[in-house]
């Protein structure tokens, strides 16, 4: 959290960001929200995601992992398309959302159908990190 507390968010530069040396990465994007229809649910199994709206309002579908028919892993860029039935939260500046391996996410929808300007900065947290890099296999 050093780097968040040290950092002024609005003012940093588009493109990943190393946070820390245990593998913590920052993606700072700008985009136009869009429609449903034209983004995909995806989840991953490395890195946990916590995504900040700097500025802008958007949509983010959610789904439980296992609720969902899934494409097969993406290994090299730690993705998985999903398919399945979504809830929404809204998101505006200020406001985090955070998404572990078994949660589907569709972000990038437009918030009360209006396309809209957003920056927003994707923390990846490697799921080691929650453990400090032990695992049950000892």
């Amino acid at each position: 959290f050093e780097f968040i507390k040290n950092k002024d968010l609005s003012k940093i530069d588009i493109g990943k960001h190393d946070v820390n040396d245990k593998g913590v990465f920052a993606i700072v994007s700008e985009y136009k929200t869009k429609e449903i229809s034209e983004t995909f649910i995806e989840c991953h199994r490395k890195y946990i995601d916590i995504q900040i709206i700097l500025n802008g309002n958007e949509k983010i579908g959610i789904c439980n992992k296992q609720d969902c028919t899934s494409a097969p892993y993406n290994e090299e860029q730690d993705y998985q398309k999903l398919e399945g039935e979504l809830s929404f939260i809204s998101l505006k500046a200020g406001l985090f959302a955070i998404f572990f391996p078994d949660d589907g996410h569709m972000p990038q929808v437009k918030h009360k159908n209006i396309p809209e300007n957003v920056k927003k900065v994707v923390f990846k947290v490697p799921v080691l990190n929650l453990c400090d890099g032990e695992t049950d296999d000892k």
